[in-house]
């Protein structure tokens, strides 16, 4: 029983079948050059939808951390001048003792640093 070999049974096909597949082929990988160029466009559209995505969200946060750091320094501000009004409301009550309290604190630096 003599065995079939593709490759020659291919060869004694004839030319006209040979061009058909070929150009069958042809058609089809052109199809598949065209379907992977637009699979490409199409990963490329979601890659920059999802990156505008992002830098839109990086944005609401970088606002939103300078709104959030804009509220703290206004705070501090306020109650650095509250607590300035209050110092001075306090010397204006009690001068004398706010006298001895500041030489008494003077004091004390100055040994500090002596040492």
């Amino acid at each position: 029983m003599p065995t079939a070999n593709p490759t020659s049974e291919f060869a004694r096909s004839g030319n006209g079948q040979n061009s058909a597949t070929s150009k069958d082929i042809e058609v089809q990988l052109q199809q598949l050059r065209e379907d992977i160029a637009s699979l490409a466009r199409s990963v490329a559209a979601v890659g920059n939808e999802k990156a505008s995505e992002v830098r839109g969200k990086a944005r609401r946060a970088a606002n939103e951390a300078a709104d959030a750091s804009l509220h703290m320094v206004e705070a501090a501000r306020e109650q650095a001048m509250s607590l300035e009004r209050d110092l001075e409301r306090q010397i204006r009550t009690n001068p004398i003792q706010s006298v001895a309290i500041a030489a008494g604190v003077g004091f004390l630096f100055a040994l500090l640093t002596r040492r």
